[in-house]
């Protein structure tokens, strides 16, 4: 009888082909956000359980994944609708360079790629989760690119970056396995070239800066929806696979240079992160740049450890979540009116769409972790932490956020200014986008207010988990 995570894997590959043949009508966007949907539900019903064992690791669903990969699934159905319900303005070419062009190769690609995360999620071996996230790059190279000519520099930035990280994940995955075939003798593993292999790979892995071109040239270049699936995809399994890695190999936990290592490059990466956003001049860019910070953040939470360090993780990647599926629906419905998002183009939009701003500004406010909306609360237990280690750590954190935070206020003073700019194309605003943003920001605002109603569903579902970093 076939391991019931299987189905995990064969249910979307088994979907491609009929979602390729249906991608240019609405049935095809329906049927992917529909099975997307459906993995959402199996992967938090089917019991953790090990379906087999390869090269001396096991291969199993266990409860963080479930829970990472139902994040996952939830936010790529929602992400499926939004080409469908808010359709580009076909008024003039917009800043990607394509004409009023849906990237219908998105339906059928992001269900090969998922099925592709969750084979990496279900390994505990470095070696083989890297192989399967470098085959699920390759087919999101497609999803940034869609139907551009003009431009390969997102899709070529990306493909680089992430080839670059499989070699060293592989040197890795050998040093380790030497490791644990040697009955996990220090002499058997050289701890110094082992921690420069996975903390380059992650580096690359998680845009940490100076690599952080692929993500922001991505939410740049790329549609909304395809960007912010990027965007949310690939941290979420990097971040799944760091975690299992550190819990599986305590040696590495033990590295006071590696714990050093992952604060310094967090609070770098969002101090600098939101320096940038600060200084942004259209909505997909700032998206690029506060989603680095919030990531700079989370890793900052992740190398601090304490025995919640899990659990804010989690917290952190569900919020991020929510705020980039806000983000990618205002930034679409602004291109249903305006063929781009520069601050330029968007004057008067904010009484002609005002769902689609709120949900722009609650999402960049979650990214900043503005109180009362749902990323105060992870990003408070950061700062926290951060402050009992070294005072500096918060204060450049807070830095970073209040420069995400101004950049969208930026945004909003633009999109509220008189004026209505070039001409503009006129769509009715579709009833479910609404009844989608309302249910969103609402979801927003109750975490913000109680967050103990993610926190403790994490903790419930996740109570074997320890942190990795104590």
């Amino acid at each position: 009888m076939m391991p019931a995570p299987l189905w995990l894997i064969l249910l979307p590959i088994g979907t491609v082909p009929l979602v390729y043949l249906l991608r240019r009508v609405k049935l095809g966007a329906i049927l992917a956000a529909a099975m997307a949907l459906l993995l959402g539900w199996l992967a938090i019903q089917l019991p953790p359980d090990v379906v087999l064992n390869l090269l001396g690791r096991s291969i199993e669903l266990d409860s963080l994944s479930q829970v990472m990969l139902t994040i996952l699934f939830l936010a790529t159905s929602v992400l499926f609708l939004i080409p469908l319900l808010c359709p580009p303005s076909t008024s003039g070419t917009s800043h990607s360079g394509v004409k009023g062009k849906e990237e219908k190769i998105f339906y059928p690609a992001g269900l090969a790629i998922l099925a592709f995360f969750v084979a990496a999620s279900l390994s505990h071996h470095l070696g083989i989760t890297a192989i399967f996230i470098q085959a699920a790059a390759i087919l999101t190279v497609f999803v940034i690119q869609g139907e551009r000519l003009d431009s390969t520099r997102a899709a070529l930035r990306f493909l680089t970056l992430m080839s670059l990280a499989t070699p060293f994940f592989l040197l890795a995955a050998w040093r380790i396995d030497l490791y644990q075939l040697g009955g996990g003798q220090a002499s058997a593993i050289n701890l110094e070239q082992t921690i420069f292999f996975v903390g380059f790979g992650f580096a690359l892995w998680l845009a940490v800066v100076p690599f952080h071109s692929w993500l922001t040239t991505t939410a740049a270049e790329s549609s909304p929806a395809t960007a912010a699936f990027v965007l949310i995809a690939f941290p979420i399994v990097v971040f799944l696979t760091l975690i299992h890695l550190l819990a599986d190999l305590p040696l590495l936990v033990d590295s006071a240079q590696l714990v050093r290592a992952i604060i310094i490059a967090g609070v770098a990466t969002a101090f600098i992160g939101g320096g940038f956003a600060l200084v942004q001049r259209g909505f997909s860019q700032l998206m690029g740049y506060s989603a680095l910070y919030d990531l700079g953040c989370i890793l900052t939470g992740l190398g601090l450890g304490g025995h919640a360090a899990v659990i804010t993780v989690l917290a952190a990647l569900s919020v991020r979540t929510l705020a980039l599926t806000l983000i990618a629906i205002g930034v679409s419905a602004v291109r249903m009116r305006v063929a781009g998002d520069g601050f330029a183009q968007v004057k008067g939009l904010a009484r002609e769409i005002p769902m689609a701003v709120a949900a722009l500004m609650i999402g960049g406010g979650i990214l900043a972790g503005v109180p009362l909306l749902a990323g105060f609360g992870p990003r408070w237990q950061i700062i926290h932490t951060g402050a009992e280690v070294n005072p500096v750590l918060p204060a450049l954190l807070v830095l970073g956020g209040l420069g995400v935070a101004i950049g969208y206020l930026r945004g909003l003073r633009a999109m509220i200014a008189p004026g209505h700019g070039p001409a503009r194309v006129t769509f009715a605003e579709p009833r479910l986008l609404l009844a989608l943003i309302s249910l969103l920001i609402v979801v927003s605002i109750l975490l913000g207010l109680f967050p103990a109603l993610l926190i403790e569903p994490l903790q419930l579902l996740t109570m074997t988990v320890s942190g990795p970093i104590q």
